[in-house]
C-alpha cells in the first residue's frame, strides 16, 4: 500500500474497506448514537470492513452490546457500548483515508462534515490557514505559533487568585499553564498574528489578582463618593435658590 493512497480521500466509500482500502465486498457496520455518558454521545457513524480485516478484529465488538454506566446509582439509565475503547483503538490504527470515513463522511449528529480531502489534510497538518478559518478551526500555523511564542513572550503574566489557583495570560487573552507552558487541550490563536510579541528576558511577572481587585474596588468607591458629593452639592444649591 503506497503512502499517497493512504492520504487520499476514498472515491467509492461504500465498496471500500476502511482498513486495507481495497475495493471489494465489505461488511457495513452501523454504530448508533448512545446518548449521554457514551463516547458516541450525540453522534453516530459507520465502518466498512472486508472479510479479511473483519477477522483481524474481535467479532464481539461489532455486536455493539450495550452496558449500563456504573459510576454511581444515578447513572443507571445511561448506557455505552461494551467495547467502545477497543473500537476506538482499532480506528486509530487504520489509514487516515479510512479514518476519514469514520470520523467525517459517515459521522452524523454533532457537526457538519468537511470536504473529505480537507479533513485528511487537516489531520496531516497540510490544510492551509485560510481554509482552516473557513471551517472555524485552528490552523497548524496558529497551533505552532502558540507553542513557539507563548512560553517565551514578555507579555505573559502569572495570575494568582485568592483560592490559590493560577494560570498565565497575556493582554491579548492567550492562556497557558501556571509555569508559562502551553495548555495541552487548548490552543490560543492570538499568537499567530500578534505584532506585540517580544521574547522575555526576565522571569514571568506575577500578578496578585486579589490586589488588582482591591485597587479596582477602591477606585470604584472613590468615584461613588465623588459622584455622591457632587450630587449633594447640586441638591443643596437648588434648595437654597428655591428658598
Amino acid at each position: 500500500m503506497n503512502i499517497s493512497k493512504e492520504n487520499t480521500a476514498i472515491i467509492n466509500p461504500d465498496i471500500t474497506c476502511c482498513n486495507c482500502l481495497k475495493e471489494t465486498k465489505v461488511n457495513h457496520i452501523e454504530i448508533g448514537d448512545m446518548g449521554y455518558g457514551s463516547s458516541f454521545d450525540g453522534w453516530s457513524t459507520k465502518i466498512n470492513l472486508c472479510d479479511d480485516c473483519y477477522k483481524l478484529t474481535n467479532p464481539d465488538w461489532w455486536k455493539l452490546e450495550t452496558t449500563p454506566l456504573e459510576e454511581s446509582g444515578l447513572w443507571s439509565d445511561f448506557y455505552e457500548y461494551k467495547y467502545e475503547d477497543k473500537i476506538f483503538e482499532f480506528i486509530r490504527t487504520m489509514p487516515i483515508a479510512g479514518q476519514e470515513l469514520f470520523w467525517n463522511r459517515y459521522k452524523k449528529g454533532d457537526r457538519y462534515p468537511m470536504e473529505s480531502q480537507d479533513w485528511i489534510d487537516y489531520e496531516l497538518d497540510l490544510l492551509p490557514h485560510e481554509k482552516c478559518k473557513e471551517y472555524g478551526m485552528y490552523s497548524p500555523q496558529e497551533r505552532q505559533a502558540y507553542k513557539d511564542r507563548f512560553p517565551i513572550c514578555k507579555h505573559v503574566q502569572l495570575k494568582v487568585y485568592n483560592d490559590g489557583s493560577s494560570h498565565t495570560k497575556c493582554f491579548r487573552s492567550a492562556f497557558g499553564n501556571k509555569d508559562g507552558s502551553c495548555e495541552e487541550c487548548n490552543i490560543s490563536s492570538e499568537c499567530y498574528m500578534c505584532n506585540s510579541f517580544e521574547e522575555r528576558v526576565d522571569d514571568i511577572k506575577v500578578i496578585d489578582v486579589s490586589e488588582e481587585e482591591k485597587v479596582r474596588e477602591t477606585e470604584r468607591l472613590k468615584d461613588m463618593i465623588k459622584y455622591a458629593t457632587d450630587r449633594l452639592k447640586k441638591i443643596e444649591n437648588k434648595t437654597l435658590k428655591d428658598e
